[in-house]
């Protein structure tokens, strides 16, 4: 993928390209067609930078079109904004690396007045390493109206806005099987007391209630981000209440939260046999009938369309828990945004805050949103897919989706909190067990001079 788009491609645009560049480039045999804009144009070089292959506009799309979306759109904000005269974009290498890569051009002092990036990388990374620049409320003022509001809160930090969502949304919810729940006369969607009622029917009829890829331990958190919402009333503040030290991970909302797992498991809804269950397992099981629910993201209807042959699926949220005194809240969000970087120059400031409001256009964010066939998006008027399960999340469970709490914690915590969960599931560990593991987990990071994070 080049890092720059061709001179060829912005030269209608652009009548003050100086000729005698060009006439060099081909003295020297050089391809003008792939020389940087930057080196033949007068004006603005705006420098976008992403710490992985990702941090694109249409990433799950082939190279090639990545490309072509890429260049019509850059295409577009240059022909609107003349005092700009090219976007240099720069991003490469796998996701994994994607904090070492921003670090390395940090110190090498690479110029960076944008950075594309992911929700999890803002949250768990970027920010704290004072690589992000914050947008104010009166800079965001050109955009703001073309954003679903919701999705603003997954570049939220302490208040201060760190991006602008510009992506698919996604969101947490529950898969079932319709035709077996029409069956047994399992009321849709059902409350926690449904599913608990219709154990004994699944289990006559031979199938799990419900089975969770236990053996891939970075998906158990997912629950905890469900339960917390209920303990707690406020997981996102408490959670970085106890980042901050003021408030213990093993508080009475925590340890609440890992019970309301526990009833899932002793209620006979969520089986254990989740343990010893991959990926592959539990969309097997669902596929073939042997399961009749299974909990995971929006990132898995792909697999149900392809799979799922002989019955009908569909979705329902995570249920309201007796007794739990917050609403149901599920973890998710908007999964790429573009970032102001902390090193853009003042100058640079206002050409890279358009590029922004440019890309949050309708009729532009078409351009880079529409190829993924997404059920939501972050930009008003660019609507989701036209399907029933999709119409039923954007009614239920878009609307009360919050922004994944690993998105937050040290992978530390994450890594905790994934193996509490499995204890309890278990029977080795109580709620009050996990919960004080995690506690543990996090001083420790604190006493060995690894929390807070430095810059």
């Amino acid at each position: 993928m080049p890092d720059s788009l061709p001179v060829s491609h912005c030269l209608p645009q652009h009548p003050r390209i100086k000729g005698v560049n060009r006439l060099l480039a081909i003295a020297l045999g050089l391809s003008v067609a792939f020389l940087p804009i930057a080196a033949e144009a007068e004006g603005i070089t705006l420098k976008v930078f992403g710490g992985s292959s990702l941090d694109v506009l249409a990433p799950r799309e082939q190279p090639e079109v990545q490309a072509r979306i890429r260049e019509e759109v850059v295409a577009g904000f240059l022909k609107a904004h003349p005092e700009v005269s090219a976007v240099e974009w720069d991003a490469q290498g796998p996701q994994s690396g994607s904090l070492q890569r921003m670090m390395t051009a940090k110190l090498s002092s690479q110029e960076m007045d944008l950075v594309a990036c992911s929700a999890f990388w803002v949250n768990g990374a970027y920010v704290r390493r004072g690589l992000l620049r914050p947008i104010t409320e009166e800079e965001a003022k050109p955009f703001a109206g073309n954003v679903d509001q919701a999705s603003f809160g997954a570049f939220t930090i302490n208040g201060k806005l760190y991006g602008v969502p510009i992506s698919s949304l996604s969101t947490s919810t529950i898969f079932y099987n319709v035709d077996l729940f029409k069956k047994l006369g399992i009321a849709t969607p059902p409350t926690y007391e449904d599913l608990k009622a219709a154990v004994p029917k699944l289990k006559q009829a031979g199938v799990i209630p419900l089975l969770h890829q236990g053996a891939n331990a970075v998906m158990w958190p997912m629950w905890f981000f469900e339960t917390i919402s209920q303990s707690s009333g406020d997981p996102v503040g408490l959670t970085q209440s106890q980042l901050d030290g003021k408030e213990p991970f093993d508080d009475a909302a925590s340890v609440e939260a890992f019970r309301l797992i526990k009833q899932w498991v002793d209620d006979g809804i969520l089986s254990k046999d989740s343990l010893s269950v991959d990926m592959e397992g539990m969309r097997a099981a669902f596929a073939s009938g042997k399961s009749a629910m299974y909990y995971g993201g929006t990132w898995e209807v792909p697999s149900l369309k392809e799979n799922v042959k002989g019955f009908t699926w569909s979705v329902f949220p995570f249920p309201k828990m007796p007794g739990t005194k917050g609403d149901p809240k599920h973890g998710g969000g908007a999964d790429n945004g573009m970032c102001l970087s902390a090193s853009v120059p003042e100058e640079k400031v206002k050409p890279a805050l358009d590029f922004i409001a440019y890309l949050t256009k309708p009729e532009v964010a078409k351009i880079y949103l529409s190829a993924d066939q997404p059920i939501a998006t972050s930009i008003k008027g660019v609507d989701g897919v036209d399907e029933a399960y999709a119409k039923d999340l954007r009614a239920t469970t878009f609307p009360n989706t919050i922004k994944f709490l690993d998105w937050i914690w040290p992978s530390e915590v994450t890594t905790a909190v994934a193996s509490g969960i499995a204890g309890v599931v278990g029977g080795t560990a109580t709620p009050e067990d996990a919960a004080k593991s995690v506690q543990a987990a996090f001083k420790t990071l604190v006493d060995d001079g690894n929390w807070p994070p430095k810059n």
